[in-house]
C-alpha cells in the first residue's frame, strides 16, 4: 500500500478528513489511517490519487506522503535528506519546494527560508532544476500541530468548480438548496459508488443530484412539488447530466426502486416545506422507506436540524449510525449531518 496524505481544507472540524476516507471506501479500496493532524490526514491505501482528488470537495490535494518529522528545522532537514524522495522525481524533471503552515503551528520556522534549504538539498543530491513558477514536481510541507508533514503532490483538487456550481448561478434556484461542495462531500459521506444509482427522495432543485451525476452516478431524483421536479429537469441538464430519473413523490412512499445510496437534505428549515407534515413524524415516517429501497449494507447520509435526534428512528428503521457530524449554518440553526448504513438482513 503506498502511504497518502490528504491537504484537508479546514473549513470543517470533522467533515474533510471523514469525507475523504468516505472517498477511499466509495472507490472500493481498503485504507488504514495513520496520522490525523490538524488539516492533514495520512492514509495506507491503494486508492488512485487522481480518482480521489476527482470526486473531492473538502481537500486541496493529495500527495505520496515521506515523513512527519518534529517541526524544527534540523529534525525537517535530516528526515526529508534520508527519505527517499531523490528516488521519486522522475529524471529531468523541474521542481519547488514549498512549506505552509496550519494556524500558528511552528512560528519558530521561517517557511519561506525552510523552502529555500530544502529545495537546495534535493538539488545537491541529483541534477535537479529549481522551477518555482512551473514545476513538473512539488514538494509540499505542512507545519501543524509542531510537527511537519512532508510529501510529494500526486493529485490536486479543484476546488473553483464549486464556485462555479453555486445554487444562484443555477438556471432554478431554491434559496434552502445546499452548496455545490457540502452537497459533494454528502455524495462521498455516503460512499456512492460510480456508475452505482443515487437516491435523493427529497431531490428539491437537484443540487445533491447534480453531484452525484457529475461523478458519473445514475440518479434518482424524488420531490412532493412538481415545480421542483422541473427546476432539477433543468439544472441537471444544464450541468450535461443525462443518466437521471425524476419523478414526482412523496419520500414516504417512494416507488419500486433499489438504490446503491441515498443522500437527501429533507425540509427541516425554514426556507423550506413540509406540506404540513410534523418534522419529527416526517422523518419517522421517511426512514423506514427509504430503508426499504436502499440496497443491503448500503449508506444513507442525511442532514436534520440540532432539535432532532435521528439515532433512535434510524434504528428502529433498520440503520446502524456510522457517523455523525454538526454544522452552524446560522444563529438560529445547526445542522446536523448522519451517515447511517443499512443492516445486514
Amino acid at each position: 500500500m503506498q502511504r497518502l496524505m490528504f491537504v484537508l481544507s479546514g473549513e470543517h472540524p470533522t467533515l474533510p478528513a471523514a469525507e475523504a476516507t468516505a472517498a477511499i471506501q466509495a472507490e472500493h479500496r481498503a485504507f488504514k489511517i495513520v496520522e490525523q493532524l490538524d488539516q492533514v490526514l495520512v492514509a495506507e491505501t491503494k486508492a488512485n490519487p487522481d480518482s480521489l482528488a476527482s470526486r473531492l470537495a473538502m481537500s486541496r490535494g493529495i500527495c505520496n506522503h515521506l515523513c512527519t518529522p518534529i517541526a524544527t528545522e534540523r529534525e525537517i532537514l535530516e528526515a526529508v535528506g534520508s527519505s527517499d524522495i531523490v528516488d521519486l522525481i522522475p529524471h529531468g524533471k523541474s521542481f519547488a519546494v514549498h512549506v505552509k503552515r496550519v494556524r500558528r503551528s511552528a512560528l519558530h520556522i521561517d517557511t519561506l527560508n525552510l523552502s529555500k534549504k530544502l529545495a537546495e538539498l534535493v538539488a545537491g543530491e541529483v541534477d535537479f532544476r529549481v522551477d518555482l513558477a512551473h514545476p513538473d514536481v512539488e514538494l509540499l510541507g505542512i507545519l501543524t500541530d509542531e510537527r511537519c508533514v512532508f510529501g510529494i503532490t500526486a493529485a490536486r483538487v479543484d476546488r473553483s468548480q464549486f464556485t462555479k456550481r453555486r445554487p444562484s448561478l443555477r438556471p432554478a434556484f431554491h434559496p434552502s438548496t445546499l452548496s455545490a461542495d457540502f452537497a459533494r462531500c454528502m455524495v462521498n459521506l455516503a460512499r456512492t459508488p460510480r456508475n452505482g444509482t443515487l437516491l435523493d427522495p427529497f431531490c428539491g432543485v437537484g443540487g445533491i443530484l447534480i453531484e452525484g451525476g457529475l461523478i458519473g452516478t445514475k440518479l434518482i431524483g424524488i420531490d412532493i412539488e412538481r415545480e421542483m421536479i422541473d427546476g432539477a429537469r433543468r439544472n441537471l441538464e444544464a450541468n450535461g447530466i443525462k443518466d437521471f430519473q425524476l419523478m414526482v413523490g412523496d419520500a414516504r412512499k417512494p416507488p419500486a426502486v433499489e438504490a446503491d445510496a441515498i443522500v437527501t437534505d429533507p425540509p427541516y428549515g425554514r426556507q423550506a416545506t413540509t406540506k404540513g407534515a410534523k418534522l419529527e413524524d416526517l422523518y419517522k415516517q421517511a426512514l423506514p422507506s427509504m430503508a426499504g429501497v436502499l440496497k443491503e449494507r448500503g449508506y444513507l447520509c442525511v442532514t436534520s436540524s440540532a432539535e432532532l435526534e435521528l439515532e433512535y428512528m434510524a434504528s428502529e428503521a433498520g440503520f446502524r449510525m456510522i457517523e455523525r457530524h454538526e454544522q452552524h449554518v446560522h444563529k438560529s440553526l445547526t445542522r446536523r449531518i448522519y451517515v447511517f448504513r443499512r443492516k445486514k438482513g
